[in-house]
């Protein structure tokens, strides 16, 4: 339910922006405001934003479930993103490269 929501999200999203970037934003969006529907009320129940001696921001599982929901979320746009580099090397040919020096 979670991960379907996050596909829709990231079907929708700019495709030259990374997955996980997307994912970081689509969470950040979630937990900044008050939940809406099940979804929302279930990532903020499992998932919190930290930061660490470096003030970098990171998303944390509050719970061993949430620590797998953010596993399972950030899993998913990697594949997102692998599928999309499949799409793209499928896509050209070996006259793209013709302008490169060999070496």
């Amino acid at each position: 339910m979670i991960v379907k929501a996050f596909s829709e999200y990231l079907i929708k999203s700019d495709d030259s922006i990374s997955s996980v970037r997307v994912l970081e934003k689509w969470l950040n969006g979630v937990l900044t405001k008050k939940p809406g529907n099940k979804v929302e009320e279930i990532v903020h129940k499992e998932i919190e934003l930290k930061s660490d001696d470096n003030l970098n921001l990171y998303f944390s599982g509050k719970s061993k479930s949430g620590r797998k929901l953010v596993e399972s979320l950030y899993n998913y746009a990697n594949s997102y993103e692998q599928q999309k580099f499949t799409r793209w090397v499928h896509n050209i040919k070996a006259s793209d490269f013709k302008d490169y020096d060999t070496m």
